[in-house]
């Protein structure tokens, strides 16, 4: 399995409300209807960081593919093109914004 997890931070016009409705009702059915994706979890979250060292987390994505080769053909198709379109109006661009991360190794505790 090949999974991506990614930090999202939303812009500063947009509210928590605006983001987490694009998110489950626009871009997040994108990767709904992509034959390639095994899983696509949204986390919705309340950051506790308190010293403005870094602006909140607003939600992290898990998403899922066979492998890289799945996962490019999805970032590919004109359906994840337009979806990343519409994410420019509520997203902050760069990593800031959306910071993926390919998941290595993981280690479940309990």
């Amino acid at each position: 399995m090949f999974t991506v997890m990614t930090v999202i931070r939303k812009k500063p016009n947009v509210t928590t409300e605006e983001l987490r409705h694009f998110m489950k009702n626009i871009y997040g059915r994108t990767y709904q209807e992509m034959p390639q994706t095994r899983s696509y979890v949204q986390y919705f979250l309340s950051d506790l960081a308190t010293d403005d060292a870094e602006d909140p987390i607003d939600a992290i994505v898990q998403i899922s593919f066979d492998s890289e080769e799945t996962m490019r053909e999805a970032l590919q198709a004109d359906s994840y093109e337009k979806a990343a379109k519409a994410r420019e109006e509520y997203m902050r661009e760069t990593s800031v914004g959306i910071h993926s991360a390919l998941v290595e190794e993981t280690n479940k505790m309990v």
